[in-house]
């Protein structure tokens, strides 16, 4: 089908032109979610329905001098995926089962002994870390305790947990 009849359809709020923009543009729409999110079926089927949501309700921003159709709903697409993945990162914290996953093996590693696994990092991270991820703390506080930034904070804590992962697969070798 034409674009400009998907386009109008679309804009007059038509649900059979909805279904046929879905059918027409879902996999490329999908093809850019799934280039930025590769993790998460669930968040990307979500991300999916919010693009597809976005188009509908957007279609009147909707330029072709700019770009094509096709390209304009990638774009919609990718960018929902992005923020998607922003908001995953800023809320995302270690999480003790996946630690736990990477621990159990042959030598029976358990998570009670905490200081042996945050032994990695240097005195202020795992203060950071014991703050955040046992204490309870959240970024915002351990952020004020620290007198740093969150962002500053954020980075603190990827490179920590990459340290601990890096650390636990080298023991696994061992």
């Amino acid at each position: 089908m034409d674009d400009l009849k998907i386009i109008k359809g679309i804009k007059n709020k038509n649900e059979k032109y909805l279904r046929i923009f879905i059918d027409t543009y879902g996999p490329v729409m999908k093809a850019s979610i799934y280039k930025v999110l590769t993790f998460n079926d669930n968040l990307r089927m979500e991300v999916l329905n919010e693009a597809v949501l976005a188009v509908w309700d957007n279609i009147g921003s909707f330029d072709p001098e700019k770009s094509s159709f096709k390209n304009w709903c990638a774009g919609v697409a990718r960018y929902k995926a992005i923020d998607a993945l922003r908001k995953e990162i800023r809320h995302k914290s270690v999480n003790l089962d996946e630690i736990s996953n990477y621990l159990e093996d042959d030598d029976e590693i358990y998570l009670d002994n905490t200081d042996e696994i945050l032994k990695v990092l240097d005195e202020r991270d795992r203060e950071i870390f014991r703050k955040l991820f046992i204490e309870g703390f959240s970024y915002d506080e351990v952020a004020k305790i620290y007198d740093i930034s969150k962002e500053n904070l954020y980075n603190r804590v990827s490179r920590g947990k990459k340290k601990i992962r890096k650390e636990i697969q080298n023991e696994k070798c061992l």
